[in-house]
């Protein structure tokens, strides 16, 4: 970076550092640290529950899954709007009828204290683990940035945004998220201008749907799982497909984006996530009245899957303008580095001379199908080795990535996606001064919007479900108060922790629901068992909870089903469960 990027990105962070210590003074209680008083506006406090969620594992995860898999992973989020209509209806008015500052107070006050204990530990794990992955994603960008090591940058990450949450509390994840979201918007504006800018010299705008189309970038809604799919005749694409199993079919519950999955996978995600998850729910006790949460939640619900949808075709544009201009044979700094040393270089070198070829024959393919008057459907045969040449590529890049990997102690080699370096990269190689500076700025602004109201919500969680519950009931708002800083202290340093442990899976987005999905099927199966079940009592509640989360775990060491569907199976299970128990226990009176 120039040092006019080294200013502005600094001056940024320095800005919502102190932006969220002087939201102090309104945080004197429990009530203003974790409730924010319940003053907060509905615009806001909408616009912090979209910024928690885009962070900067969208900026970086959704835009390099968009640019390796194109728009299908928008159907996770096809749920959503029924979800927050659902939550408009049933949550909402359950939790604004009492004055709680955790959805688990009710559960005890519905089933039992070991119910509520149960659900606020499953909570605790979930969001720690989760946050882990939120931590390391801007990391990625960082070591990118300034070429040092991931580990100190999520250390840096995680101390800065721990500090500011620990003295403001709630009203300081509030609005410094509204700013974040701000800021972060307007980057992506316009690196999508500085892409179509790009792209407009070569194709008009229907001319990058039909090739973005034809390479299976825009695969918006599979209705039938895996009818899609690039089958590639080349050899080093077949050889690559046959070893990651994409040469085969997926069953039904295999396949792990379709329109199914995301509707009915997705919708018990999202109520969960956003009615059962504290980092959500506070959000919904933070306004002053039930109308007002729901207009937070109706926010959210018409804005992200169109926000996803954008951020996803940004990879996609880049994708394009990759094909047209030549792309890096590797993505991620360290592989870049290897590649060079004496080690590696030989069998780098030879993968490189079978992708240098391969681009160039992508590209012309591109121009020639680009051209044909009738689109791309016009010549099949065309149409089919563009697609080849596409998954070409692919392989190519996948067989690269193995160049520079060492073998483990069984001599295999694991493939290290670079999905989450493509966005980093091409700022840093495209973006004008200034703008760069305030890009990444805006990366690191967004984690800090999604690190901080976990941060929040784990405190608060602590604090009211557990040490005001059990250890010191009887302890005054000051007391509390400073246990609750430095329990927010606490898990900014295991959570930063945690990030060091996840930094080697895949694609951020893809793996945060994933480790949600463990867990949120079963949160909200125990508050659909408070709803729709009157007569389970204390022991189904912790019954029903339990079973959820054994169904889950049994499955996933057990059958091969895509992690949206652990969502299902552990609401199903807690209703089960519970409601079998409910009609043997004594009824409640």
């Amino acid at each position: 970076m120039r040092t006019v990027d080294w200013v502005v990105f600094l001056l940024f962070i320095a800005y919502v550092v102190w932006d969220g210590m002087r939201r102090a003074s309104t945080s004197k209680d429990l009530e203003g640290y974790y409730a924010g008083g319940r003053q907060i506006p509905w615009w806001a406090a909408g616009l912090s529950i979209m910024a928690t969620q885009a962070s900067a594992i969208t900026v970086i995860g959704t835009t390099g899954q968009g640019h390796d898999g194109g728009v299908g992973f928008v159907q996770v989020y096809f749920g959503l709007p029924f979800a927050m209509i659902l939550l408009c209806i049933f949550l909402v008015p359950l939790y604004r009828s009492r004055a709680i500052l955790t959805p688990y107070e009710y559960l005890e006050e519905r089933f039992s204290p070991l119910t509520r204990a149960l659900a606020n530990l499953v909570f605790l794990a979930s969001r720690c683990l989760a946050l882990g992955v939120v931590i390391y994603a801007p990391s990625v960008a960082l070591s990118a940035m300034i070429g040092i090591e991931t580990t100190t940058a999520t250390f840096v990450i995680g101390t800065l945004t721990t500090i500011y949450t620990m003295v403001g509390g709630v009203a300081a994840v509030v609005w410094t998220d509204v700013k974040q979201m701000t800021v972060i918007i307007l980057g992506l504006l316009f690196v999508c201008w500085l892409l179509l800018s790009d792209l407009f010299t070569h194709f008009s705008f229907g001319q990058i749907l039909d090739l973005a189309g034809a390479a299976g970038k825009l695969n918006a809604v599979d209705v039938v799982p895996a009818a899609t799919e690039l089958v590639p005749r080349t050899h080093a694409a077949v050889e690559a497909a046959a070893e990651s199993g994409a040469a085969t079919q997926p069953s039904f519950w295999e396949n792990k984006y379709n329109l199914w999955s995301g509707v009915l996978g997705g919708l018990f995600l999202h109520l969960s996530y956003f009615g059962c998850d504290h980092s959500q729910a506070q959000r919904l006790l933070t306004s002053k009245d039930a109308r007002s949460s729901r207009l937070s939640l109706l926010l959210s619900a018409f804005a992200k899957v169109p926000m996803q949808v954008f951020v996803l075709f940004l990879g996609v544009l880049m994708w394009l303008s990759y094909s047209v201009n030549g792309q890096p044979l590797h993505f991620k700094s360290v592989h870049q580095e290897r590649a060079t040393s004496p080690e590696f270089a030989t069998a780098v070198a030879e993968v490189k001379q079978s992708f240098d070829l391969a681009i160039v024959e992508r590209r012309d393919l591109m121009l020639r199908l680009a051209a044909l008057p009738d689109g791309p459907t016009s010549n099949p045969e065309l149409l089919r080795d563009y697609q080849d040449a596409v998954a070409e590529v692919d392989a190519l890049r996948r067989d690269a990535r193995l160049a520079v990997i060492l073998p483990d102690s069984e001599g295999k080699k694991k493939d290290e996606t670079d999905r989450n370096d493509i966005f980093c990269r091409f700022i840093l190689d495209q973006l004008p001064p200034i703008v760069l500076g305030l890009v990444i700025a805006a990366i690191f602004a967004a984690a800090m919007s999604s690190i901080d109201s976990v941060l929040n919500a784990l405190s608060a969680a602590t604090i009211v479900d557990h040490y005001r519950r059990w250890i010191r009931p009887q302890c005054s708002e000051a007391h509390a108060l400073r246990a609750g800083r430095f329990v927010t202290l606490f898990w900014g340093l295991v959570a930063t922790l945690m990030a060091t442990f996840f930094g080697k899976g895949g694609s951020v987005i893809e793996l945060i629901n994933r480790v949600g999905s463990f867990f949120y099927g079963s949160l909200l199966g125990i508050f659909a068992l408070a709803l729709f079940v009157p007569r389970a009592g204390r022991l189904a509640g912790p019954a029903g909870l339990v079973a959820g989360m054994a169904a889950v775990l049994a499955v996933h060491f057990t059958v091969k089903v895509e992690f949206l569907w652990y969502n299902v199976i552990g609401c199903v299970a807690v209703l089960v469960v519970g409601g079998l128990v409910a009609l043997v226990e004594p009824r409640r009176r």
